[in-house]
């Protein structure tokens, strides 16, 4: 089989179920008896091992068969959950992160060795490291005792009373539960045509279908049998549901090749079951549509028995409605190459170029047909941009998902408590953001677990909780996104940061002597500042902060601090919400075009040149009684000066609490402007974060105002 056209698909499968697998295994950790999650990551790492297996990655398989084996006996409850198993599922995690990206690389998977990892995963599963505990401890709470057994009595599936089915205690405690919250318990029998040749894909499009109207908590025999085709022409299904038998066998029957579909409620405390709903034999394959809902297909068998929840929704959010709602957005999505998307902003961004043309040639020659058309012409184009930009934005749960892990190994590491708490995952940002905001955020967030969060009997001798709080929150301010890293920790001490600074030779002792607590606490962002006393994997190396601020203010933000002494700290993280076409303000500096993003502009005024005055050297403005600092626009560019005037243009601009009145000679006004990148033949320009290109053809230099006022 051809596989290359398929390993774009590969590769962004096999990080989403890496990232359910870590997911799914800090959970466990939190609450080692929820099956539902349990077998979550089996399912995860079944499908896992599937895919690998199909495009010929052997070592990969391997590996998560390995981890299949030591999860189906954690869910027989013939292992019980212990630290040991968790770390090592969580290493074997991180090697088939390496090998998968090492695929994506083109480098052979098998760079990684893994047989220590699954020498460590056979021990486990023979006891050696990770023997398994009584019963009493690992099994689920038991149903209530007037519900002591539970039996599956299909007698139309087998024509006697005697069930042929014995459940365990979970799948009574989950069926127990479903009927508490008016749901049953349902055994199907179904038996394909015996001219099926396809026996694994109808039997994986009857789990699909029968997940739209409930969950599966159990097939005879299992899903990998199933997708092996190790069975004859029937197999059985135990499921909870809302909806009555006769949508179940409509839902199945209306799958091609199917022969017969057969269902019996389960009887629970040995109360007689309802009489067997009659066999439907096979209908046509153009059944109604509203009565049998068409499985969507899929490439890959994944385990129908791997769904169990001790506590089933609520009666208000059935598997029938949540059902009905997942069919309403079924097939409506679809997987885009980023290049795509790349090249349909750029596109965008030449239309929006050609109409700002096509409206000065409309006011030159005053053309009020043009004009009038360019007024339709511009709602379409600023719905289309809109548009545009919504595709691209993607929830920043996409960076937000990797640290709880990371959090969870770092905590371990420095033996201190923490909990972390995320807010607002699903908010949005532009592509071109999310890509490059992981490392600041993960600086931000070390930077807490580490210097912030006390250890656990420091925090308690002050009257705290033993465990740390650090919360990792995003959320929506005008056209910005703000993201936030908090801790309840011991704070930033304004007087150990002037010490730190004047030892290291940043400061003079008199320089942060003038600093009030805020300025001082800002001396971590600058280059090489740390607090710590010993270099650690974790932090020390006085690059975090530094990095952080680069890097968020080549994004066009800002970041900053509050702090107080003994009750912790906030980082906040502001970003725009795209990097693409933008607001700003032309501005003409002799015979030159400038932009300034609107977002970084206060106001505009015009002031005599008697209203600015000089302070120790520096030339400012009084505005509303605050004293404005001001840049002349020709000494920064450098450009000899033509003559004085009357009148001049100050734009009033802001980053940060930093203010600064940028000196120009005419205010061109506002206009919507496509960023274009300088390149790397102009990475040294640090006073311009791009540029642009006017409706007239020329080009205008952006300023980075953030770069202008530091």
């Amino acid at each position: 089989m051809e596989t290359n056209q398929y390993m774009d698909m590969f590769l962004d499968e096999s990080h989403e179920h890496l990232q359910s697998l870590n997911d799914g295994l800090l959970g466990l950790e939190d609450n080692a008896e929820d099956v539902s999650i349990l077998n979550e990551i089996f399912r995860n790492a079944h499908t896992l091992k599937g895919m690998s297996a199909t495009m010929g990655y052997n070592k990969i398989a391997e590996l998560t068969h390995e981890m299949e084996d030591v999860l189906d006996m954690l869910r027989k409850e013939q292992l019980a959950v212990t630290g040991d198993i968790i770390d090592t599922l969580f290493k074997c995690i991180d090697s088939l992160e390496q090998m998968i990206n090492n695929v994506a690389n083109g480098d052979p998977e098998d760079l990684i060795d893994v047989s220590d990892l699954v020498a460590k995963l056979t021990a486990i599963m023979r006891g050696e490291k990770a023997p398994a505990a009584p019963a009493a401890e690992t099994s689920p709470a038991p149903a209530p005792a007037a519900e002591p057994t539970a039996t599956a009595t299909p007698a139309a599936a087998t024509g006697s009373a005697d069930a042929p089915v014995e459940l365990t205690d979970t799948e009574k405690s989950v069926i127990a539960e479903a009927t508490k919250n008016g749901m049953r318990g349902i055994y199907l029998k179904v038996t394909l045509a015996d001219s099926c040749l396809l026996k694994s894909a109808r039997s994986y499009m009857v789990m699909n279908a029968l997940e739209e109207v409930g969950e599966v908590i159990r097939t005879i025999p299992p899903a990998e049998d199933l997708e092996q085709e190790a069975f004859e022409r029937s197999f059985e299904v135990i499921l909870i549901t809302a909806v009555d038998e006769e949508h179940i066998q409509e839902a199945v029957m209306g799958i091609s090749e199917i022969e017969t579909a057969e269902t019996q409620v389960i009887s629970l405390g040995g109360a007689p079951a309802p009489a067997p709903a009659p066999v439907v034999e096979q209908k046509s394959a153009s059944t109604s549509a509203a009565t049998a809902p068409a499985p969507a297909p899929a490439p890959k068998l994944s385990a129908p028995a791997n769904k169990p929840t001790p506590t089933p929704p609520p009666a208000a959010q059935t598997p029938a409605n949540a059902a009905a709602q997942k069919k309403s957005h079924a097939g409506q999505s679809v997987r885009v190459d980023i290049e795509k998307l790349d090249t349909l902003m750029n596109l965008m961004g030449e239309l929006v170029i050609n109409k700002v043309r096509l409206e000065q040639i409309g006011q030159v020659h005053r053309l009020s047909e043009l004009t009038e058309t360019l007024e339709q012409m511009d709602r379409v184009t600023t719905d289309l941009q809109n548009i545009v930009m919504k595709v691209r934005m993607v929830p920043v749960s996409q960076v937000f998902n990797r640290f709880p892990r990371m959090v969870r190994d770092v905590t371990k590491e420095l033996n201190k408590e923490i909990n972390l708490t995320i807010e607002g995952e699903d908010t949005e940002l532009d592509r071109t953001v999310i890509d490059e905001i992981g490392d600041p955020i993960m600086h931000l967030l070390r930077n807490s677990l580490d210097h912030g969060i006390e250890m656990p009997d420091e925090r308690e001798a002050k009257g705290k909780p033993r465990i740390g709080e650090v919360g990792l929150i995003a959320r929506h301010e005008g056209n910005n996104v703000v993201i936030m890293v908090t801790d309840d920790g011991k704070g930033i001490d304004a007087d150990i940061i002037r010490h730190k600074a004047v030892e290291k030779g940043l400061y003079t002792q008199e320089e942060v002597d003038a600093l009030d607590d805020a300025d001082a606490v800002r001396i971590i962002f600058l280059p090489g500042f740390s607090t710590a006393e010993k270099i650690s994997d974790i932090s020390g190396r006085g690059v975090g902060m530094d990095v952080v601020r680069s890097k968020i203010e080549s994004l066009s933000g800002q970041v900053d601090v509050e702090t107080r002494v003994n009750e912790g700290s906030v980082f906040k993280i502001k970003l725009p919400l795209t990097l693409a076409i933008i607001q700003a303000m032309l501005v003409q500096v002799q015979a030159e075009m400038y932009a300034i993003p609107l977002a970084s502009i206060d106001s505009t005024l015009s002031v005599q040149p008697s209203d600015i005055r000089t302070v120790q050297n520096n030339e400012v403005i009084v505005l509303r009684g605050e004293i404005i600092p001001i840049i002349r626009m020709e000494e920064s560019l450098m450009v000899p000066h033509v003559k004085d005037t009357k009148e001049l243009f100050v734009v009033v601009v802001h980053a940060g609490d930093s203010k600064a009145g940028i000196v120009v000679d005419k205010l061109i006004g506002q206009q919507e402007i496509v960023i274009k990148t300088l390149g790397n033949l102009f990475m040294g320009l640090k006073m311009f974060s791009g540029a642009t290109v006017l409706g007239d053809g020329r080009v205008a230099l952006i300023l980075d105002v953030a770069t202008m006022l530091n």
